[in-house]
């Protein structure tokens, strides 16, 4: 339904609604029970950024490209707008566990609290050397977290500004940063293709968790089991986490290779945790549930590994190659959506590569097959029609 990429969303409280925001700078409002369309709304004048609830559920704020922070009441009508961060992007916003302050960060290098009921900005936390992209207050501590472009991850004193503890832990731009609610955990991601956990506590890194083979770009905690989370990357790809004492020594619980065609920007739990929402640059919000009990995960058995490997082959599309792609490559991105396979046309060699399983592989070809036979059948018959 979004003509635009969904660059956040969050879940009203209850969990009744899903509300998302788009590159353009609107609302779009989602049934969370029967995921119809409800409601798209114009909110920012920029593409939007982040969008937080309050604790006690009472507002929301939201930011955007442009240094803009919006405060909305529960109906989602507006409130307040204050401009800062020198009119650079705003990533990310945080409450403190009492809801009387908040935090933003962006791409002015600077972490900013301001006092939510005066709407004013108390304190800027400089240490940053590049753009601030995340930003989280302890759930319960008076401790602020935030991940940066220089790499690094800094913890601070809201109270007094300072700087308490730096984590040198990646090597390219933190893009998330995320507290588990038992206030101990603290999850890093980067575009290094990792994923961290530190213990708080101790200061030290619990484990260093690979799966993703390009840059996480989103994650986000269970709302009720303490060691489950998902991570979703920059190619799309959707995955779930469920780490003990060792961390997860066998990668990630579950995989879903092509669960969107772009990068995933923003996910979120749903708050009783039977479903997860996630948003993406290929303009699509979608929602995902675990298998129904009794049923089987396709990773369980042997042949269903087999039939989940990747494979890669290729077709000829002699003349065809223009008709493949579609107008705007929409033939190719539809055919993608419906098959979950990852196509790409060679055009020098005039061949159409495709990446998959077996199966999958065998529903493009036969996709492609009749598109092909399509289009020859037609100039045949206007051939005939001709002479």
């Amino acid at each position: 339904k979004n003509s635009n990429p969904v660059m956040c969303l969050s879940w009203t409280p209850g969990g009744r609604r899903l509300l998302t925001g788009n590159q353009e700078g609107e609302f779009t409002l989602w049934d969370g029970v029967n995921f119809s369309f409800e409601l798209i709304m114009s909110a920012h004048d920029n593409s939007f950024r982040c969008m937080a609830w309050s604790h006690n559920h009472n507002y929301l704020l939201t930011s955007d490209a442009g240094g803009n922070i919006k405060y909305w009441s529960p109906s989602i009508a507006p409130v307040q707008s204050l401009d800062s961060h020198n009119q650079q992007p705003i990533h990310a916003l945080s409450f403190s566990p009492s809801d009387t302050k908040f935090v933003s960060c962006g791409d002015d290098a600077t972490v900013r609290v301001w006092d939510w009921a005066a709407r004013t900005e108390e304190r800027v936390l400089e240490g940053h050397g590049w753009d601030v992209k995340c930003v989280q207050w302890h759930p319960r501590s008076s401790v602020i977290c935030s991940g940066s472009k220089d790499n690094l991850v800094k913890l601070w004193d809201p109270r007094s500004g300072s700087s308490l503890s730096t984590l040198y832990g990646h090597k390219n731009t933190v893009t998330k940063v995320a507290w588990n609610d038992n206030g101990n955990w603290l999850l890093t991601a980067s575009r290094d293709q990792l994923i961290k956990l530190y213990d708080i506590r101790a200061m030290r890194e619990l484990c260093s968790l690979k799966g993703h083979h390009k840059e996480v770009t989103s994650i986000a905690w269970h709302p009720l089991y303490e060691s489950v989370f998902a991570s979703g990357g920059m190619d799309g790809t959707l995955l779930y986490w469920n780490i003990g004492p060792k961390g997860s020594e066998d990668g990630p619980a579950a995989r879903v290779p092509f669960a969107h065609d772009m990068a995933i920007w923003d996910m979120k739990w749903h708050p009783a945790g039977h479903m997860l929402a996630t948003g993406s640059n290929d303009r699509q919000t979608k929602f995902w549930a675990r298998n129904r009990p009794g049923t089987a995960v396709a990773d369980d058995d042997d042949d269903d590994e087999e039939a989940s490997e990747i494979h890669q082959d290729e077709m000829e599309l002699g003349n065809h190659v223009g008709i493949v792609i579609g107008k705007r490559g929409a033939t190719i991105i539809s055919m993608q959506r419906a098959t979950g396979t990852k196509m790409y046309v060679d055009q020098a060699r005039r061949t159409l590569h495709i990446e998959g399983t077996l199966k999958q592989i065998a529903a493009v070809k036969k996709r492609v097959g009749a598109l092909l036979d399509r289009v020859q059948s037609d100039s045949e018959q206007r051939q005939h029609q001709g002479s």
